[in-house]
């Protein structure tokens, strides 16, 4: 992490720390369940969104939510490839401005639930049949986060 943050970077950098002390509180007093309520109350607010993103883009196919969702991520330092394959497209991230700040805070168990959780309520919210299966994360310490997208099968 660069040592000249900006005003908007120590304000991100607060506020997650403190979401990620909230979770953590949580889970320490109800469990695991606490992640589960957490990640379904904030996937709803994502699903939401996006929900009303693919209303406003007029067009909700995989190729326009990798457009919206996958190409503004390369400015915010995210480094993917997008491959189109016989039944969809695979992304591979190789790194994520998140999990590299999930890291530095030392927050990257509830980093996993704040931020990788609420992926497919992007998906379904975007287009409800499309969808995303994922097996590896960054933020679980694997060497890449790896999506597929695919139109479900009717």
């Amino acid at each position: 992490m660069s040592t000249a943050l900006t005003e908007e970077q120590k304000f991100r950098m607060h506020h997650y720390n403190e979401m990620a002390k909230l979770l953590r509180a949580m889970k320490e007093h109800y469990g695991e369940e606490a992640y589960e309520v957490f990640v379904k109350h904030k996937g709803e607010n994502v699903y939401n969104e996006w929900k009303e993103i693919a209303e406003k883009n007029k067009s909700n196919s995989i190729q326009d939510l990798i457009k919206l969702l996958w190409e503004p991520l390369r400015e915010h330092g995210f480094e993917y490839d997008v491959e189109e394959c016989e039944n969809g497209f695979k992304a591979t991230c190789t790194h994520c401005s998140l999990y590299e700040l999930a890291k530095h805070l030392g927050i990257t168990e509830e980093g996993f639930y704040m931020f990788c959780e609420t992926d497919p309520y992007i998906t379904k919210g975007f287009n409800e049949n499309i969808e995303l299966s994922r097996t590896k994360t960054l933020m679980q310490g694997h060497d890449c986060c790896d999506f597929f997208y695919c139109i479900k099968e009717q």
